[in-house]
């Protein structure tokens, strides 16, 4: 089989869209969210699934094997994909992404869960099972990353956020503030980036790739080695045609970003020259602004010390952001 891609990013930062037009060139395959590193077998994701979100299992796990089993994913084969993943429910997350991986060789086949760069373990975990893989490091603004993530979270997803509490906790706090898992994700991936072999990592600003598709696929395909003609690259920017790219059927909702699954074709708008379109992303500011009067105002009722804590966790997390946002090329 050939070595996988694996892409690394923060929630909210283009993977769904990105990894869908990763997907649609002939030499490859990408996955929903599979969500299943970082869990010792299909049994202990199933029974996350079950008891903390009330599903029965990782809807892009269920998916992803209704696809390759019956190249389709309706209630019936999705139902059969449940079946089987309880059957081999032993199966570790490596040896599920292998299986997966030998029914689509020899396409590359692609993961792209987020919540994988929430732990430096879990990502050190990758690396070891798949040291020769290649790791696309895929970046978006802090700002455009921090409204998308904050309207995230007000939907409640649960897999990132269980109930409201004010308590004082640095889980309660990263919800305060999402930029501080922009930043979380980010900072584990460039620890860990010693560990993969320079061929094998690449950093794409999201941004670059929606705004200039042609010229920054055509590198992703030179590095992947991989067919960069124009047929190809014209097969990327069809994401829509990913079998992926809608909400699913009831039994296994989900498993890719719920704005990409309701609309995922590529829009890119007209820019000033006819023949150049171009992504957008609109900001009304050019720095990300912390609301530490609200976070202070939420935490009154803690101990002076502790409200002390808060503040200077606060102005330390908006330090780091900036420095982050440099080292990242924004």
């Amino acid at each position: 089989m050939r070595e996988p891609l694996f892409i690394l990013s923060p929630p909210r930062s283009f993977s769904s869209l990105i990894s869908s037009i990763i997907g649609q060139h002939p030499e490859m395959h990408a996955f929903p969210e599979l969500q299943v590193f970082g869990r010792s077998s299909l049994q202990d994701m199933m029974i996350r699934n079950q008891e903390s979100l009330h599903r029965l299992a990782s809807p892009g796990s269920i998916r992803s094997i209704a696809e390759v089993h019956e190249q389709e994913q309706t209630n019936e084969s999705c139902t059969r994909a449940w079946l089987w993943i309880q059957k081999h429910s032993s199966m570790s997350p490596v040896d599920f992404f292998n299986y997966l991986r030998s029914q689509v060789s020899p396409l590359i086949a692609v993961e792209k869960t987020p919540i994988n760069t929430l732990k430096a373990s879990r990502l050190k975990e990758i690396i070891t099972a798949y040291p020769n893989a290649k790791f696309l490091h895929l970046t978006r603004s802090v700002i455009g990353n921090y409204k998308s993530l904050k309207e995230f979270l007000g939907e409640k997803d649960k897999f990132l956020i269980d109930e409201d509490s004010d308590q004082l906790s640095s889980k309660a706090l990263s919800m305060e503030h999402p930029a501080s898992i922009w930043h979380a994700s980010h900072r584990n991936i460039l620890t860990i980036r010693p560990l993969i072999k320079s061929e094998n990592y690449l950093r794409i600003k999201g941004e670059d790739l929606l705004n200039n598709p042609d010229s920054i696929l055509r590198q992703f395909c030179e590095w992947m080695r991989i067919d960069g003609s124009s047929l190809a690259i014209k097969a990327m920017l069809r994401p829509h045609e990913s079998p992926y790219a809608c909400i699913g059927p009831r039994i296994a909702h989900g498993g890719n970003d719920g704005k990409f699954m309701r609309q995922p074709v590529l829009r890119l708008k007209p820019s000033k020259h006819d023949q150049v379109q171009s992504f957008y992303e609109a900001s009304d500011a050019k720095s990300l602004q912390l609301d530490q009067a609200s976070l202070l105002e939420k935490y009154r009722h803690l101990a002076t010390e502790e409200s002390k804590q808060i503040e200077r966790w606060a102005i330390h997390l908006y330090r780091e952001i900036e420095a982050m946002q440099i080292r990242l090329g924004y």
